[in-house]
């Protein structure tokens, strides 16, 4: 995929208005410490250091498409309580207009209270909630829909079992927006499947498919799932990637890159904004399957749920600049890949494998530097042997013999001055130490 491609669909993102129909739920976290145990019962004591307020559900798919510059219509069932005026509080702020979000006086705002100790050990987590389907307010949600969906250019289903869609609403809503010819994405939940035959695209993750096929073959899953729902499925695997079933019986993988996971809340509501307006931002669908994979992969990494930001997304899908992206070059020794090496300096990392040595040479122009950032390796210097471990740097003047030998598997940055192959000179070769 050009990045350049989706650049351009990013950048069209704010000329798009997206229709958000789903369960609107408000989510608190308490941060604090826990260093001791209470006196009065087995349980540990939160110092609580901080708190913040983030809108959940339905309510963070349209926080996501606010963040990337989309106009967004958020239908759904709030209480007539304080959480509904945080919630509503935090939606004028991001510039999402309210005026369609129901008022029901028999139940509360969807509200769930997640207590963390640390920046990421959830001790308890604490909801009020009301599941009843709607009654009064079916209604007046269809005449909303029906008198705006004109006027959007997808719809996004988000589904989180807490009253809002039922299958008759359901059935009627999927009715009126086919009438606009208007494409649904739908992140659905396994007790609801029924519901939701007629839409354009599910978005299920591992659990939620297991449970909707009965199945653990993940091609099975797919295939099972385009067969109940007739439309396409996009398969959303944490950190494993996504994979993508298309109703034609085409299947792709898209693998994330290597990241570090730290907390999968709210990742599915930002991968169903991103996939919306990619579609309606111009690109075929498994070029907006690849912008919702680097999204998902963009807030995997930070702590509770977060909407992501255009400048963001726009950051993580240019791949040059990118490591994943950079040319691996073997060596006898490991690997390395070449960052820059212009007129003025050079930039390489290199991978040294445990019980490897690279060549014994020496540079007459090269300068150079070299930080380990992981390992432990052997250093020969001139006359001199040194014991490095993480953290540890080392400049090598011009006209110094030198090697390096993995005592454990290495990582290495090295910054020089500009690298010519032809400066390299040779004494004894790379090879595995005995």
């Amino acid at each position: 995929m050009n990045p350049k491609q989706l650049l351009h669909a990013i950048a069209s993102f704010e000329k798009k208005n997206i229709l958000v129909i789903g369960d609107i739920m408000l989510d608190k976290y308490t941060f604090g410490e826990v260093s001791r145990i209470s006196p009065e019962a087995p349980v540990p004591i939160l110092r609580k250091t901080s708190e913040k307020f983030v809108p959940g559900g339905a309510g963070n798919v349209a926080s996501n498409l606010a963040s990337l510059g989309a106009s967004v219509e958020l239908c759904g069932v709030v209480g007539n309580d304080h959480n509904r005026d945080v919630l509503f509080d935090i939606f004028n702020e991001q510039g999402i207009t309210t005026k369609n979000i129901l008022v029901d006086t028999k139940r509360p705002t969807t509200f769930k209270h997640r207590f963390v100790s640390g920046v990421s050990h959830q001790l308890l987590r604490v909801d009020a909630e009301v599941t009843d389907e709607l009654r009064e307010e079916k209604n007046t949600l269809l005449t909303l829909v029906d008198n705006f969906i004109k006027d959007v250019d997808i719809v996004i289903f988000s589904d989180y079992a807490k009253g809002v869609f039922s299958e008759g609403l359901t059935k009627e809503l999927i009715k009126i927006i086919k009438n606009a010819n208007k494409k649904i994405i739908a992140d659905i939940k396994p007790e609801h499947k029924a519901f939701f035959k007629g839409v354009d695209m599910i978005t299920p993750n591992i659990k939620e498919a297991k449970e909707m096929t009965g199945l653990t073959d993940i091609g099975e899953m797919g295939e099972k799932l385009i067969k109940y729902f007739g439309c396409d499925v996009l398969l959303t695997r944490s950190e494993e990637g996504m994979s993508l079933f298309a109703k034609n019986g085409t299947r792709k993988d898209f693998p994330t890159k290597k990241i570090r996971v730290f907390d999968v809340s709210g990742a599915g509501d930002t991968v169903v904004a991103a996939i919306a307006l990619g579609i309606v931002g111009g690109l075929k669908l498994e070029d907006a399957v690849f912008l919702a994979n680097y999204a998902g992969g963009v807030v995997v990494q930070q702590p509770g749920t977060k909407a992501i930001t255009k400048e963001e997304l726009q950051s993580a899908v240019q791949q040059e600049n990118h490591l994943e992206a950079v040319d691996v070059v073997p060596k006898v020794w490991g690997h390395e890949k070449w960052i820059e090496n212009n007129e003025k300096y050079c930039s390489k990392l290199l991978w040294l494998k445990s019980g490897y040595q690279c060549s014994l040479h020496y540079h007459k122009v090269k300068d150079e530097m070299f930080l380990i950032t992981k390992g432990h390796v052997r250093l020969e210097i001139g006359d001199k042997i040194v014991h490095m471990r993480q953290g540890n740097f080392v400049r090598i003047p011009p006209g110094t013999p030198h090697r390096f030998r993995g005592i454990e598997d290495s990582e290495i940055l090295e910054v020089s001055t500009h690298h010519m192959e032809e400066d390299s000179y040779r004494l004894e070769e790379s090879r595995k130490v005995e």
